[in-house]
């Protein structure tokens, strides 16, 4: 897919202006990834800011603006942001001048862009248009009612979970690197939603309603995808995967979009590989990202 020149000029301008206000304080060094990680984030510096900011050492103030948060969650550049506002549009326009939704938005101060350029009321980060337009997909794909238990692999920042909270008012079990589980329970709770969200370790022994992971699961080696499948896919009601297996797997040692089906089907879960989604946007294709339901 050939991208248009006006696309390129403003993920460009994105790029040059997120250079110089992104923050680089705190940013502990760490090693590569050398084939033994279990996620491709465990061994970035993304796990340790979220550390610092579990345990207090640090405080909301640019944490979505520190370059440690931006090179693994605050990821979306401003024409895939404009893409996810067109489905807010759709799916639930209200929601773009929601009070709760714009706090969410400007915690951490993140880069926000223009609403002009977005399409929205006002300005935004792009990665929170993703969240909103994601727990919107999964409301009116019937995937979501209200008030149902989640189970999210792989949290960042707590941002799904806190749009599932205000959309479909769910409860969310955390799973992910206890450190990220711990920050994004304080994000929530900086945000009045600590009790739409639980830790891993708090969860029950009842079945999932729906597992999501967006951009997650297909980031983790094949012992960790195996049990969390053990722990929560195999008796979960739904779930639902947006996998870039196409780019990670490789280098995680996890499994293939093939790999993937194969193994599901092989337990008895029909699941669905789809290359072509409403929620999938322009950079999903070009990247070879899949969504994966049932």
């Amino acid at each position: 897919m050939k991208r248009r020149l006006l696309d390129r000029i403003h993920d460009r301008a994105w790029r040059e202006i997120g250079e110089r206000l992104k923050c680089h304080e705190g940013v502990p060094t760490v090693g590569a990834i050398d084939g033994t990680s279990s996620s491709i984030s465990a061994s970035m510096p993304w796990a340790s800011i979220c550390s610092a900011f579990a345990d207090g050492r640090r405080e909301s103030h640019n944490f979505r603006r520190n370059v440690a948060v931006r090179d693994v969650v605050e990821t979306v550049g401003p024409v895939e942001g404009r893409f996810y506002a067109r489905r807010i549009h759709e799916w639930g326009s209200e929601w773009l001048g929601d009070p709760a939704v714009a706090r969410i938005d400007t915690w951490g101060d993140p880069i926000r862009w223009p609403g002009l350029l977005l399409g929205t009321p006002g300005a935004f980060s792009p990665t929170t248009l993703r969240y909103l337009a994601t727990a919107l997909w999964l409301k009116n794909s019937d995937y979501l009612t209200h008030g149902l238990d989640v189970i999210e692999i792989g949290v960042g920042f707590g941002g799904l979970a806190a749009m599932n909270a205000l959309v479909s008012g769910t409860i969310t079990t955390l799973a992910d690197l206890p450190q990220v589980e711990h920050a994004a329970m304080r994000m929530l709770a900086e945000n009045d939603l600590s009790r739409h969200a639980r830790l891993s370790d708090g969860h029950g022994t009842d079945p999932a309603h729906l597992v999501v992971s967006n951009y997650a699961f297909t980031e983790l080696s094949r012992d960790v995808q195996n049990d969390y499948f053990e722990k929560h896919i195999r008796r979960a009601s739904h779930c639902v995967i947006i996998s870039n297996a196409a780019v990670f797997s490789g280098s995680i040692g996890g499994r293939t979009d093939d790999d993937l089906m194969a193994w599901f089907r092989s337990e008895g879960i029909p699941a669905r590989l789809e290359t072509t989604n409403r929620l999938l946007g322009p950079g999903d294709h070009l990247s070879g990202v899949r969504m994966i339901h049932w």
